[in-house]
């Protein structure tokens, strides 16, 4: 009934198109970019973005934009977290046909990942509850 009610609102469907194109944003600087932190530009364009939207609705409660800015935030991480994993794959296994890695070198385990993505949904929360507030 919840995800019925988020879905019939109009900001919530267009933070998740933000989300895509903020993803795909964000897979393009981590595969076309050398330098690291130009990592931080995308995200708080992305952030700027989503408060933007969300400043669009006067009518929205508290929870909604935070609900809103929160799938916007996941969407475009879960996207850049795909493309890591794509990336860092092709990276094994080319080293490992050059033999600058071992054999025995195994991927991230189960636990590696929950760690990364428990950090990264708590600062989604963060975030998102600072830009719910700020356009509140």
């Amino acid at each position: 009934m919840i995800a019925l009610e988020l879905l019939a609102n109009p900001a919530f469907p267009r933070a998740i198109v933000v989300g895509v194109f903020g993803g795909a944003g964000l897979a393009l600087t981590m595969i076309y970019s050398r330098r690291g932190p130009l990592i931080y530009h995308a995200y708080a364009a992305l952030l700027t973005a989503l408060a933007l939207l969300l400043a669009r609705y006067d009518a929205m409660l508290l929870v909604e934009r935070f609900a809103a800015a929160l799938v916007g935030f996941l969407v475009a991480s879960a996207i850049l977290y795909i493309t890591v994993g794509i990336r860092s794959d092709q990276q094994r296994r080319r080293l490992l046909v050059q033999g600058r890695l071992s054999a025995t070198a195994g991927r991230l385990p189960l636990w590696g990942h929950a760690w990364r993505l428990a950090f990264l949904l708590a600062v989604g929360v963060i975030t998102s509850a600072g830009i719910a507030y700020i356009t509140s």
